[in-house]
């Protein structure tokens, strides 16, 4: 999942940057859209059911009308969230706020941050999206390859690495190797960067028919040089 983050003072026009911007990346993929309430507060609608089994513990606590569906949840941390979006397919996700986050951003208007763009036309965006960062979970990865080879069997493996460049860079010549072979639909070994801590979750995904499930030992004999042993 790509992550397009979004950075501006308060009434820059993040906002309808993003509303014009939507329609351009919903053409690629699936698209979602997270946005930092800050100092202002969601009120959950007084007396409705949904909000009445929020209150009482419900996670999520979930209302379906005839045009769409509304899901509240308890958790208020970007991460989580990102994880969901990565779960349910989504392939771009559109962050406003969360400016202190260190993702690839957009900046509208002036602010004093890192960007990738500044103040660019939508249409500036697109031909870019490959140079924003990626979001990845198993569930994610494995949802691109089932949407992409029908029919096919699915592998999925996942260990830790602590050395995240030197990981990177491994993962991506054996993703390479294992993808030309003839039994292989699709094959997904990535890394994941966004952790808290010093252990990177390594997933791989393979798509395949025949004996290509035949190769995963030969894949892990590869990847465990930079597989940590801090994790069993």
């Amino acid at each position: 999942m790509k992550i397009l983050h979004i950075a501006g003072w308060s009434g820059s026009g993040k906002t309808t940057f993003i509303r014009k911007l939507l329609p351009f990346l919903s053409v690629h993929g699936k698209t979602g859209t997270i946005k930092h309430i800050c100092s202002h507060y969601s009120v959950l609608p007084p007396g409705k059911d949904t909000s009445i089994h929020f209150e009482a513990g419900s996670n999520p606590s979930v209302g379906i009308d005839n045009e769409k569906t509304i899901a509240y949840f308890h958790c208020t941390d970007l991460e989580t969230t990102m994880d969901m979006l990565s779960d349910s397919g989504v392939r771009y996700a559109v962050i406003e706020g969360y400016k202190n986050y260190p993702f690839q951003k957009i900046l509208i208007g002036d602010l004093e941050v890192d960007y990738l763009l500044k103040n660019p036309a939508v249409d500036e965006v697109i031909p870019v999206l490959d140079q924003f960062d990626d979001w990845y979970t198993l569930s994610g990865l494995s949802r691109e390859l089932i949407t992409q080879y029908p029919g096919s069997f699915l592998l999925t493996w996942t260990g830790y690495t602590d050395n995240y460049l030197s990981a990177f860079r491994l993962c991506s010549d054996i993703e390479q190797e294992f993808s030309r072979h003839r039994d292989v639909c699709g094959i997904r070994i990535r890394v994941h960067r966004w952790v808290k801590n010093n252990l990177f979750p390594v997933y791989m995904v393979m798509a395949y028919t025949n004996t290509g499930g035949s190769l995963l030992p030969d894949i892990l004999n590869q990847l465990y040089p930079c597989i940590s042993d801090r994790v069993s």
